[in-house]
């Protein structure tokens, strides 16, 4: 049987995205992905099942050498000789790390999104909206993108790890090119783009680590080289990317569920008009920002034993399955009219934090952040217009706006 392809680069899917997947999805369960020696899971129940698979990992390495395990062409392309920055970050990567490794280093991320921690930024986010809301008043037009999400989302995580204000732009630059390496239509160009950038952000890390150690803080940074797992202190390495995993998903995601969901409201009115009226809470509607257009849209996992099978398909050891969340979260099995956005829904079984081991660390916070953004131009905005400038951000796996100027009263 000869599988429908997905292929994220096609003009067709940036123009009409979940179309597509609605089309893809009614048609088969599995897919190719379009360029990559993958499988694409397109239906809610799968990858949901998937994410939870301990058949599936985010890495073989714990159990295989790569010769042994995969075809050459299966493999990601930071594992090719020419990005070696990219691959020494790769390997303590708190994504990509399995166990016994990825629960050593959770156990110690964890600490610092715990509840009470991440309920104590609050304040502070609402803070860095309003200072925000007030510098662009004048202008009677915001961008919820440069003006409004990147600052908060960027501001928190980078003073929750403690790097310097000063420093905060770098880091948004460079967390830009390194993710250019998940798209899967990557360019020669992009990717080595990306491999510069970990160079360069390992040195910013490596200045960070030096600052601290000379000089201990209340931060994430100085808990994780104060840290202890084992007897044994982590390595440079692993803090290193470890602040830099934190550093990127702390923001990247966050600004573009916060784009989405504003672009969102704009489309829909009424929506707007019930939130604003209290109809509806403001964390229902956050849910369903994150299921109608999720920041993230795919992650893959490798096959690491045999008798694997989805979609009535038996995928082979050594293969990648991708999980589409995009459509995962779009499919009728689950949801009443999928492509309604609804925030009375109010929905969390969506698929877009993950799940398993791998469930972001970071959706309390992620949720904390839509929430004090949405919340603060609900209290503003009778109306919510975007303007016509807005410009869709690049790629596929990323999914949010450079730019969303909206007009203020």
């Amino acid at each position: 049987m000869t599988r429908p392809t997905f292929d994220p680069a096609a003009p067709e899917v940036a123009a009409d995205l979940y179309g597509t997947y609605a089309r893809l999805r009614e048609a088969t369960p599995i897919a190719h992905l379009a360029g990559e020696a993958c499988w694409m899971l397109t239906r809610h129940a799968d990858v949901h099942a998937a994410w939870r698979d301990r058949r599936l990992g985010s890495d073989f390495s714990h159990r295989y050498a790569a010769d042994e395990f995969t075809r050459p062409e299966a493999l990601e392309p930071w594992r090719d000789p020419r990005y070696p920055h990219f691959a020494a970050y790769a390997r303590w990567d708190l994504l990509a790390v399995e166990p016994p490794d990825h629960t050593k280093l959770r156990r110690l991320v964890s600490l610092a999104f715990t509840p009470r921690t991440v309920e104590a930024l609050r304040a502070p986010a609402r803070a860095l909206v309003d200072a925000a809301l007030a510098r662009a008043a004048s202008r009677g037009q915001l961008d919820v993108v440069q003006d409004l999400a990147e600052p908060l989302s960027l501001g928190i995580i980078c003073t929750l790890i403690g790097v310097p204000t000063e420093q905060h732009a770098e880091v948004l630059r460079l967390s830009h090119a390194v993710v250019q390496m998940y798209e899967p239509a990557a360019s020669e160009a992009q990717r080595a783009e990306a491999d510069d950038a970990v160079r360069e952000f390992t040195e910013l890390v490596a200045g960070l680590i030096a600052a601290r150690r000379a000089a201990p803080q209340e931060d994430l940074l100085t808990g994780l080289l104060d840290a202890m797992v084992d007897a044994e202190r982590l390595t440079d390495a692993q803090i290193t990317s470890t602040v830099m995993v934190l550093l990127m998903a702390g923001h990247e995601a966050s600004v573009n569920a916060a784009s989405n969901g504003i672009a969102a409201f704009a489309a829909h009115p009424a929506e707007w008009q019930a939130l604003r009226s209290g109809k509806v809470p403001v964390d229902a509607a956050i849910e369903e920002i994150l299921r109608w257009d999720p920041p993230l849209q795919l992650f893959r996992r490798w096959v690491l034993e045999a008798g694997v099978t989805y979609g009535g398909v038996e995928i082979p050891r050594g293969e990648r399955i991708g999980l589409c969340i995009g459509s995962a979260n779009r499919d009728p099995r689950r949801y009443d009219a999928p492509d309604a956005f609804r925030i009375a829904r109010g929905e969390p079984s969506h698929l877009s934090f993950g799940g398993g081991i791998h469930f972001c660390l970071g959706a309390p916070l992620a949720r904390l952040e839509l929430a004090v953004l949405v919340a603060a131009l609900a209290e503003r905005l009778p109306m919510l217009t975007t303007l016509p400038s807005a410009i869709r951000r690049a790629g596929f796996q990323f999914r949010g706006y450079t730019s969303l100027p909206i007009a203020l009263p």
